[in-house]
């Protein structure tokens, strides 16, 4: 008996699922090579397709209306959309002429297939589970215990027990606790407790008068990225602590300022084992910040331990003895978790800091506060009902990456649902753009500030401004620039060349921050509707490379797809191998990620 080896033979559309790039690239250029254009697929990190399309050169390549590039990025996520592949959670797509290395275009898409909506919701599903299991395996060695301490205590507990387990497992918005609407009260003299239950631990409040107008009722902050006052900075700056934010009045004026300190203050010569870079600067340093107006400090980042634990306790006693504040780091995980309670002109602003759990300090063991789902909902919820706004400042992300990942995504997201009012992000060395979401603004990545880690002293970035009044926020981003070191606000046609930076990296959000922004504390503001997206349905003029005709006005540029109103339609498939695509075994590594590969050349 004969078999024939082709029925065992996955399809071409079955491998381009299995996110095999040989085979993707294939079923896009179906339609695009008989137009002038070809793509070459690969992978620009698990789970997120390179997709790099080569166009005929012509002489009106400037005068293509932004409409039709959006009509080949559509077209191209409605293709990928259509694979239906749980593995595919995002495209970058970039354009450039055959033969050329320069780049002409480049969009990030989320991609939200069917498959991928079910993948994620059973991983959700999943984790939930856990998180329950675990809480109720906690509770019932608790009532063992009671129930061997005497009926009274028990029946006292019980019932503070039950009341816990009935709360929500997670909230469905964020909303500000009810005590800001008595701002002007408190104001007035009306008084609040000057302690906070945390998750862990009762903490004081610190009550901060050192502002410039303390007759204005608005509460201003002020984000900016990574600090390092070393190796560089040292060389170029020297002693002269007061000329670094000379030029710089916004942090001095602004009530409460913060910044990642991404090095250690101390004199300690043990290196943390291991670590390619290892910071530190002088604690004489100190003076940078309390010459600029800086207020509080993250130290929840991958340099603090560069020079292990006594590094951070010498930082930490340096910044207390300048009177700076600091969250995410300290001797213990008690002082690593604990937060800053800040009560500035009758409002309360509370801040915390995470990082991965590389350094993660324990009972005994000095470190940071590690990004941990469990503990980030118990450390905000915790003080919800205590201040009137709370900040989160996550060191994450990967290091030029203009764009985060989808994880950074979602546990920003999570974090709002929690209870957070502002997330602010740092680490990747370069701005990233901002959404909203549930009426709260998140900014993934704030850049360098005032980095001294490499010999790069001038460069762009910006600051976040967050403007606190009764029941409202205002939202902005100023425009900063780096030379030798020393920021400075800038405006004019400068200043928007630097904020177009962070409106081009936020299309991808379903809703980008608009810089600036007013957002209610109370009510979440209405999200734009999305339009479905424009499927084109005929060619166009042969003489135009584009694939399809244009609109006739331009549509907003696609954040994900497809937008929820959309129809799902039913992928397609083939039964017969595809001309010039060698069907191979899936390439899909345990975990269900796509391997990243070399880009590879679509079929003759």
């Amino acid at each position: 008996m004969a078999y024939s080896s082709t029925i065992l033979r996955p399809s071409p559309v079955e491998l381009a699922r299995s996110g095999n790039f040989r085979a993707i690239a294939h079923w896009l250029n179906q339609i695009l090579m008989p137009l002038g254009m070809r793509a070459l697929v690969g992978g620009a990190k698990p789970g997120c397709l390179k997709i790099l399309v080569e166009l005929q050169p012509w002489e009106d390549f400037e005068h293509i209306s932004a409409a039709d590039r959006e009509t080949l990025i559509r077209f191209l996520c409605h293709r990928i959309w259509q694979l239906n592949s749980a593995l595919i959670e995002g495209v970058r797509i970039a354009v450039r002429f055959v033969g050329e290395p320069e780049i002409l275009w480049e969009r990030s898409v989320r991609i939200a297939a069917p498959a991928r909506r079910h993948k994620q919701h059973r991983s959700r599903h999943l984790k939930t589970k856990i998180r329950r299991t675990s809480r109720r395996t906690a509770q019932l060695k608790t009532m063992r215990v009671l129930l061997m301490s005497g009926s009274t205590m028990f029946a006292f507990v019980i019932g503070g027990i039950l009341a816990y387990t009935r709360a929500p497992v997670e909230q469905s918005s964020a909303v500000t606790s009810p005590q800001i609407s008595q701002t002007a009260a408190n104001r007035s003299g009306s008084n609040r407790p000057d302690r906070v239950r945390t998750a862990l631990e009762i903490v004081p409040v610190t009550q901060h008068t050192q502002v410039v107008n303390p007759n204005d009722p608005t509460v201003s902050l002020l984000f900016a990225g990574d600090v390092t006052l070393s190796d560089s900075f040292a060389d170029t700056i020297g002693k002269d602590y007061k000329r670094v934010f000379a030029s710089m009045d916004e942090y001095r004026q602004a009530d409460l300022a913060m910044v990642n300190l991404e090095n250690p203050l101390t004199r300690a010569t043990t290196k943390y084992p291991g670590k390619q870079f290892n910071f530190k600067a002088d604690p004489d340093a100190v003076q940078v910040l309390k010459e600029g107006g800086v207020d509080l400090v993250n130290l929840a980042n991958n340099h603090t331990m560069d020079y292990e634990a006594a590094g951070l306790l010498e930082t930490t006693k340096t910044l207390d003895d300048a009177g700076i504040l600091r969250v995410g780091a300290g001797s213990n995980i008690r002082e690593a978790r604990r937060p800053e309670i800040v009560d500035v002109k009758g409002q309360r602003v509370a801040y915390l800091g995470y990082y991965g759990e590389e350094f993660a300090a324990t009972d005994k063991k000095a470190g940071i506060s590690p990004i941990m789902e469990d503990r980030i909902a118990q450390d905000i919820r915790s003080l919800r009902d205590q201040v009137d706004w709370i900040v989160v400042n996550f060191h994450w992300g990967q290091e030029k990456a203009t764009h985060p990942a989808p994880w950074q995504v979602d546990l920003a997201h999570y974090t709002v649902d929690q209870g957070a009012d502002v997330i602010v992000g740092h680490h990747p060395h370069v701005l990233q753009g901002a959404e909203v979401y549930k009426g709260r603004p998140i900014a993934y990545s704030m850049g360098n500030f005032i980095f001294g880690g490499n010999p790069r002293s001038d460069y762009d970035t910006a600051v976040l401004k967050v403007a606190l009044k009764d029941k409202q926020m205002r939202v902005e981003f100023l425009p900063v620039e780096v030379r030798k070191f020393q920021p400075q606000v800038v405006s004019g046609d400068r200043g928007n060349e630097i904020l177009k930076q962070i409106v081009d990296r936020s299309t991808e959000f379903k809703q980008p921050l608009q810089s600036p922004m007013v957002l209610d504390a109370r009510q979440n503001p209405t999200a734009p509707t999305e339009t479905s997206p424009l499927l084109p349905t005929s060619p166009t003029n042969p003489a135009n490379p584009l694939p399809y005709s244009s609109p006739s006005t331009s549509p907003a540029p696609p954040t994900s797809y497809p937008p929820e109103a959309a129809p799902v339609p039913q992928p397609t498939t083939q039964t017969s191998p595809a001309p010039g695509v060698t069907p191979a075994p899936a390439q899909t590594p345990p975990g269900g990620v796509l391997t990243p590969q070399p880009i590879e050349a679509p079929a003759p």
